[in-house]
């Protein structure tokens, strides 16, 4: 039997199958020392911000794009990766993994059956080697993936929950049968509360991002680049804890037409995206890209026939801007030049159109066949960062941006996905994304800057794209508005700002330099209905 015949009926029918009981006293008989053994049982429809939100106290790590949903719970194997050599650490790692093979039904099978509930590791890697060496990164590292011990896998109509045990794992059935009754209430839970009153956002000193601006047009124009993605910070203090699985939840309604993701290692704080940008995706020969650079703004939703009118007239307009079209063009030849090393390439000459919820972006998507075989964590090594995220000639932006941008980006803006043991996977680009680290949300959003940038229109798209994470954590952060929030606690801390790094000076925004005014940023309240609607 194959995981995909198995019907996937009742959590009572499953559970009470004794599928994973048999499962375990099949994995306690593996020889190999630290064989893993996959069990899978099928499973219902469910939340994975429920399931995130059963398990606060492990690794968690989700995945959802299109009809595919990943949930992963706990660590069976966690692998990592440091310095230039990050990914084949990474790939040698997973390749040396011992499998002893699959249990499906409470029957031995071969790993190939388990089809769509196959093991997948996911994770991701920082933006650059070093990049998150400091708070609030801490415990993310260079490079990590894990091979969750509980994995839940939807796709299309079916889900199949597999478990990975060991012969020792395999020898404490009472813990896994009560992990077992966590998911099953899990499978039937619901996330999706407001978050805890606002108590200040902190938005990077504009002063200081115009200074970056003009400091790369002044390069560009110097002939040192073609173009450098700016990255700037925002930075917000909830009353309690900010939850991870609520902002999943938000996530999941707000930008359905995103990839959503959460990574959270062990004994570190959870990176939550909802991002439009695939890097690469590998199945067998076939690869997929894509180039997405180029902004315009819609205005707030309207009717469906006024929406439709507005995003044809900022499409044209976007199409016949030379200085987006050229931004573009950067992002294109890079991808294309990085892929054609090792396939053909297909992509259209002209690029498309993307409409998100509140910006259209120009989106070039590629298409191409290997030449021999590659795992998908080597393209990846080949294409990041694309100058989407980077800019133009490559070590140059990347020298520039760990050098001179005033806030390590961790994993903002880095690849983020899963791999399987074939080497097949998805990578998404971290942006429209955060880190939660207790009380404090640390968001970033970036601006490319080719020659022609204004510094206030830059900033205008920053502000634009930090909506998607504040409107998902019900924050309304209009700047220049006065704070009116009912449920914030009167009066923001003018303490150290939230997320800042040990020793910095009291008040201090994350990102701003010295003599940046303290406290919270003017323009600040919390929505309990999920605030203003996000933009990408």
């Amino acid at each position: 039997m194959t995981a995909a015949a198995m019907p996937a009926g009742r959590i009572d029918a499953w559970a009470a199958s004794g599928g994973v009981a048999a499962g375990l006293a099949i994995a306690a008989e593996a020889s190999a020392p630290g064989a893993l053994t996959f069990i899978a049982v099928p499973a219902p429809i469910a939340s994975a911000a429920a399931i995130i939100d059963a398990f606060r106290d492990q690794p968690r790590v989700a995945w959802t794009s299109g009809e595919l949903t990943l949930v992963g719970i706990g660590c069976a194997r966690e692998l990592r990766g440091a310095g230039v050599d990050r990914w084949a650490e990474i790939v040698g790692a997973a390749r040396a993994l011992p499998v002893a093979g699959a249990v499906i039904g409470g029957e031995p099978a071969a790993l190939s059956a388990l089809g769509d509930a196959r093991p997948r590791l996911i994770g991701g890697a920082a933006f650059a080697p070093g990049a998150a060496d400091r708070a609030p990164w801490t415990g993310f590292g260079d490079a990590w993936f894990v091979l969750p011990r509980w994995t839940y896998v939807r796709d299309g109509a079916g889900a199949h929950l597999v478990l990975a045990v060991d012969a020792r794992d395999a020898a404490q059935p009472t813990r896994w049968y009560d992990e077992l009754a966590l998911h099953r209430a899990a499978f039937a839970a619901r996330a999706g509360r407001a978050q805890p009153a606002l108590v200040e956002l902190q938005r990077a000193s504009a002063a200081q991002w115009r200074d970056q601006v003009v400091a790369i047009t002044d390069a560009i124009a110097a002939g040192a680049c073609s173009k450098i993605v700016a990255a700037r910070t925002a930075t917000i203090a909830l009353a309690g804890a900010v939850r991870a699985a609520d902002l999943l939840a938000a996530l999941d309604h707000r930008h359905s037409d995103c990839v959503r993701v959460v990574i959270q290692p062990p004994g570190a704080g959870a990176l939550l995206a909802a991002t439009p940008e695939r890097l690469v995706r590998r199945d067998g020969e076939l690869v997929w890209c894509d180039a997405l650079a180029g902004t315009r703004a819609l205005p707030p939703e309207s009717s469906a026939g006024a929406r439709d009118r507005i995003v044809a007239e900022a499409s044209a307009e976007l199409q016949a801007s030379t200085k987006d079209r050229r931004e573009h063009a950067l992002v294109v030849e890079a991808i294309h030049a990085a892929l054609a090393e090792c396939a053909d390439v297909e992509a259209p000459a002209v690029p498309e159109i993307r409409a998100l919820r509140h910006v259209v972006h120009l989106h070039t998507p590629f298409r191409a066949r290997l030449r021999e075989p590659h795992h998908v964590l080597e393209l990846a090594a080949r294409l990041h960062p694309t100058p989407a995220v980077g800019g133009t000639p490559r070590d140059v932006a990347t020298d520039w941006i760990r050098s001179r941008e005033p806030v390590a980006r961790g994993w903002y803006a880095a690849p983020v996905g899963w791999f399987d043991l074939d080497g097949n996977g998805e990578l998404a680009v971290a942006i429209r994304s955060g880190v939660l680290a207790g009380n404090r949300a640390h968001l970033w959003a970036g601006a490319g800057i080719v020659a022609g940038s204004d510094p206030d229109r830059e900033l205008a798209e920053t502000e634009l794209k930090l909506r998607a994470m504040l409107g998902a954590l019900g924050v309304t952060a209009e700047p220049g508005e006065p704070v009116a929030s009912p449920g914030a606690s009167s009066g923001a801390s003018s303490g150290a700002s939230p997320g800042a790094s040990p020793g910095a000076s009291p008040g201090a925004s994350p990102g701003a330099s010295p003599g940046a005014s303290p406290g919270a940023s003017p323009g600040a309240s919390i929505d309990s209905g999920g605030g203003v609607e996000g933009a990408e």
